[in-house]
């Protein structure tokens, strides 16, 4: 782990109520089984074609909060004064909404998932001033499988492709947009009513978050053998690291204290495999997936009376222990942050040096990201205790700019100042949050990556 001195203002009260924070105890393995007053069904529910209520400032797997016109305040010092400050720039990652799952049981999926409701596009057109007069056919993908196809009985049958967003999804990301909107854009006036396309605003694609602009807009991305989040660089020492990381004392204690769940799953789902039993992962995310889309828990298809309870909620406990671990509490989390997300970080560390240079250009940048980014960089920033970053996931670093010329920032976790090691990040000279993200930017990332 890393040490750090930076200049902080915290709130004068350190007392948080339980529903206001994301923070349950988890430095302990006992968090898993030691009934931590964690209640999943009222934190991974949401129904089947409705939008999950964004309402609650607490953890809430299916539908994290975001800055909330409702709940929405500056930084304290500009609350009560004590500076005079403006937003100038806003820097927000954030994880999709509700979708279906990645991980298929290995047994078969004893539902049919529906995605009618949902249309996903999929078409190309000539790019305007081209000489091409040729006008694209809007199409969509319908999913379908033939019944003469043998396989199918080890799938899933229905109308979706996996993992897209479900309806529920689709409906959440409209409104966090409009929230967004209405935080930064009507509120703090941080926004234009419509972009300049030519400084490119990665990743807006939500409509709700562009109330007043109607035309083409470019969705940026970067090469997918290259890209700099979702971990698709090959890198060999992450990989061997990520295994010495999960070999460790309190790693075998963690698979230990599991095993009668890992083997009651092993037998519904005939997921005796690495890739089900090593970690929580696939479990956890065919479990969320259901649930945070109006379906039941599974049974096995074999014996249909045998399915998942309420009582075996450890599954996300579990997996919340393993992200905690991997990011925060195991002896090599800082360098793993390097090698999986160091070249993001350092994207951001630029970004945010460039707006106090005045050399960006720009006052906003929205970067869609996946849970395996929200973590290291959430680990990056010292977060006191992490939990799987759920569905709609966020992060603001807001660059605020003082009458004396002097940059601060303020780092939001779903619309809250996030809590750290070294205290809430709500009042941060820019350079020193800065440097906290440049202690995991590697100096060789390819000379790290390839050292055996």
């Amino acid at each position: 782990m890393f040490s750090m001195g930076v200049s902080l203002i915290t709130p004068a009260s350190s007392t948080v109520a339980p529903e206001d924070t994301f923070y349950p105890p988890l430095d302990s393995i006992s968090y898993i089984t030691g009934g931590a007053g964690l209640s999943f069904s009222e934190k991974f529910t949401a129904p089947a074609e409705g939008p999950a209520s964004m309402v609650s400032a607490a953890y809430d797997y299916c539908a994290m909060p975001h800055p909330h016109p409702d709940r929405y305040q500056p930084p304290l010092p500009v609350q009560n004064r004590s500076v005079e400050a403006q937003l100038v720039y806003v820097e927000y990652i954030q994880r999709h909404q509700r979708r279906t799952a990645y991980n298929i049981l290995p047994g078969g999926e004893d539902q049919t998932y529906n995605c009618d409701n949902v249309h996903p596009y999929l078409y190309a057109e000539p790019a305007a001033g081209s000489p091409s007069s040729i006008e694209a056919l809007a199409v969509y993908a319908q999913t379908y499988s033939d019944p003469t196809n043998p396989f199918i009985i080890d799938f899933v049958n229905g109308s979706c492709q996996y993992p897209q967003l479900t309806l529920g999804g689709i409906l959440n990301g409209y409104q966090h947009g409009r929230d967004l909107w209405a935080v930064y854009g009507d509120s703090m006036k941080l926004l234009p009513s419509s972009p300049d396309t030519q400084k490119a605003l990665p990743g807006l694609s939500c409509e709700g978050f562009l109330p007043n602009h109607r035309e083409p807009l470019p969705l940026h991305q970067q090469p997918p053998g290259v890209d700099t989040v979702n971990q698709v660089i090959s890198c060999q020492a992450r990989s061997k690291l990520l295994a010495k990381i999960q070999s460790t004392d309190a790693w075998k204690e963690h698979l230990e204290v599991t095993r009668p769940l890992r083997a009651r799953l092993a037998r519904l789902f005939r997921a005796n495999m690495t890739e089900w039993m090593s970690t929580f992962d696939h479990f956890a995310d065919n479990f969320q997936a259901r649930l945070c889309n109006g379906y039941r828990l599974p049974c096995s298809r074999s014996d249909p009376l045998s399915c998942v309870t309420e009582d075996e909620a450890e599954v996300f406990r579990a997996a919340d222990w393993e992200w905690n671990y991997w990011w925060r509490q195991n002896q090599n989390a800082s360098r793993y942050i390097q090698l999986t997300e160091g070249l993001f970080l350092k994207e951001i560390a630029e970004r945010l040096k460039s707006t106090s240079q005045r050399t960006l250009g720009r006052v906003y940048t929205h970067s869609f990201v996946h849970d395996g980014d929200l973590g290291p960089v959430l680990g990056a920033m010292g977060i006191q205790r992490l939990r799987w970053p759920g569905m709609g996931s966020n992060m603001a670093f807001e660059v605020w700019k003082t009458n004396e010329h002097q940059f601060f920032v303020r780092v939001l976790y779903g619309g809250h100042p996030l809590r750290t090691v070294h205290g809430d990040l709500e009042w941060v000279p820019l350079p020193d949050i800065v440097t906290q993200l440049m202690v995991h930017v590697p100096d060789d990332i390819v000379s790290m990556c390839n050292d055996s």
